[in-house]
């Protein structure tokens, strides 16, 4: 494996390296201390290197055996800002994210006072904040944003908020020209891109909006000023920089459900796989700094791994996903196996010959061939691809429509139950279903936990079971659906509680509680256990709210988890 001998920093061929870790070429000393500064701090050292093949590209390699949870590196955003890729609903919603903190706030009641963006607050401290709004204020006074009166078209039309990342990235240049150049250095596959839809896309949604509203005008006064601020400002790097975002820009969920976007250099190179051997977290409390952590036991010479996809979408979804936006094709063994490790997460239900289902389950003959025919595994009966997309196209429309409204549980048990005639019962789409409806059972208004019948309960516990099955397959060390997980340990530990209690109320009512002691305990048992796995998988979760608020949920259901054990007890020496 051979580094390349060029210099860290400006890319020239170089014969000086790094004398800590001699991994890192430098041109000279000046470089060397630059390159320090904005990167190499956090790479040197380490117990693993950078590597380059023709076909990965750049990754990181093992140099040594790397323990569980040791912290491989940590690291602070380029730029951090609104999403770039905003859904239609989020392009057109009147609740936007304040320009300062992200926070919630509505269109047209606080402005920055400069240019009159949209705040959470006047005085909001992010606005000011040189790594947050202080980078493109300068930049958007130079628009016109439409007055109080005006049609509320031209609102949705000038406060674009997926075009702000963007402007964050250019203006970098203006206070510090390494980190823009350390930026515009990362992959955008420009040449790729060209001609796609997400070019042209891009072209009028970001890069015409960018120059029309503000460049131009900062462009003319630069000419009467005779002074330049942005050096570089033409559509292509515009286009880089979409592509450099599109490629790299990785998603921070926030505590108020919204997600914003960061720009990590070191982190966007760790190579994507499936079945990945570590994973990365993001502090909100400390100006969103990512850390990655080793997922598992990870041996010398292996290659670092995460995943830039989601680990329960089907491998139909998920390599189209990093084909579009990665411009990668995925060959793990996950993807590289038709029954993804044993869960069917893909298969569908084989209609049989006539309309007589033989029982079997249909599979992609070719799962890394985006056109592959599907061919069931009980019978001889085959679908074509194209059939297999029309179908999965209808469903994903039912189970967005279902998961976008605020639909009741009888809509997610009707659709439940018809799906189910299609797909695997371990499907991608009837897991998304299910894990909404296991938090619908005991916590909507007639389906509260004392309000459910024995059959409901039961069927919210089993759910739960299948559900960990899977994830434990797919992610065995919970490190990637971690926040997933404790939710579904939380419910299944709430309706074994339930259970119990019913039982006993049951036994003292009826019948003697000797035949159902071993029952009891069992379920006891299963509580204690789901209420410390997700404890334990929680604590990756602590630098955001949501693991925080999960976490408190855990501890007190522990705590009345553990007075419940004297009751137990108590039934069980009776």
């Amino acid at each position: 494996m051979e580094i390349e001998k060029k210099c860290g920093l400006c890319g020239e061929d170089s014969k000086h390296k790094c004398a800590a870790c001699q991994l890192v070429y430098y041109c000279c000393p000046e470089h060397q201390k630059k390159h320090w500064r904005v990167k190499h701090k956090n790479e040197c050292a380490k117990p693993y290197e950078l590597a380059k093949n023709e076909e990965i590209g750049r990754f990181f390699v093992a140099t040594k055996a790397i323990g569980k949870d040791t912290i491989l590196f940590t690291e602070n955003p380029l730029v951090i800002g609104p999403k770039w890729n905003l859904d239609e609903y989020e392009q057109r919603s009147t609740i936007v994210p304040c320009v300062g903190c992200f926070a919630d706030c509505h269109l047209g009641q606080f402005q920055c006072g400069l240019c009159r963006w949209p705040a959470c607050k006047p005085d909001c401290p992010g606005l000011t904040n040189g790594n947050l709004h202080g980078l493109e204020c300068g930049i958007l006074r130079f628009g016109h944003p439409p007055k109080p009166g005006d049609d509320p078209e031209s609102f949705f039309e000038y406060y674009r908020y997926d075009a702000l990342l963007v402007l964050k990235c250019l203006a970098t240049q203006i206070g510090s020209p390494a980190l823009f150049d350390q930026m515009i250095n990362l992959e955008s596959h420009y040449e790729a891109r060209k001609g796609t839809r997400y070019f042209r896309d891009a072209d009028e949604r970001i890069v015409s909006y960018l120059i029309r509203n503000f460049l131009e005008p900062l462009q003319k006064l630069e000419l009467k000023e005779g002074k330049q601020v942005l050096k570089i400002c033409d559509r292509k790097t515009l286009h880089m920089i979409s592509g450099i975002l599109e490629v790299n820009a990785m998603v921070i969920p926030l505590a108020n459900g919204r997600e914003i976007c960061g720009l990590y250099p070191i982190g966007c190179m760790l190579e994507h796989c499936c079945i990945p051997n570590s994973f990365y977290t993001f502090d909100c409390s400390k100006g969103m700094k990512l850390t990655f952590k080793a997922g598992r036991d990870i041996d010398k010479g292996e290659h670092l791994s995460t995943t830039y996809t989601h680990s329960l979408w089907g491998t139909q979804l998920r390599r189209e996903h990093l084909k579009t936006n990665k411009y990668f094709s995925c060959k793990c063994e996950r993807c590289s196996d038709p029954t993804e490790l044993g869960t069917f997460l893909s298969a569908l239900r084989c209609m049989g010959l006539e309309g007589d289902p033989c029982g079997g389950f249909q599979l992609p003959i070719d799962p890394l061939s985006n056109e592959s025919d599907w061919k069931c595994n009980n019978c001889p009966v085959q679908i074509t691809y194209d059939q297999v997309n029309f179908l999965m196209g209808k469903i994903g429309e039912e189970v967005d429509d279902v998961m976008e409204r605020k639909s009741s549980v009888k809509e997610f048990e009707d659709l439940i139950h018809k799906l189910q005639n299609f797909l695997h019962p371990n499907h991608f789409h009837l897991l998304t279903l299910k894990h909404s409806l296991i938090q619908m059972y005991g916590h909507f208004k007639g389906f509260l936990l004392w309000e459910l019948s024995d059959e409901i309960l039961k069927r919210k516990l089993q759910m739960c079971r299948d559900m960990m099955r899977i994830i434990d397959t797919l992610d065995p060390q919970s490190f990637r659906l971690s926040l997933y997980a404790g939710v579904i340990f939380l419910e299944q530990q709430a309706a074994l509680l339930e259970l119990i209690k019913r039982t006993q109320r049951k036994c003292d009512a009826e019948s003697p509680m000797d035949n159902k002691i071993g029952d009891v305990q069992r379920n006891y048992d299963e509580v204690v256990q789901c209420l410390s796995r997700a404890k334990a998988i929680l604590k990756n979760e602590m630098g955001t709210q949501q693991g925080k608020k999960l976490l408190e949920k855990v501890l007190e259901a522990l705590d009345q988890a553990e007075s419940m054990k004297n009751m137990v007890t108590v039934s069980l020496v009776d």
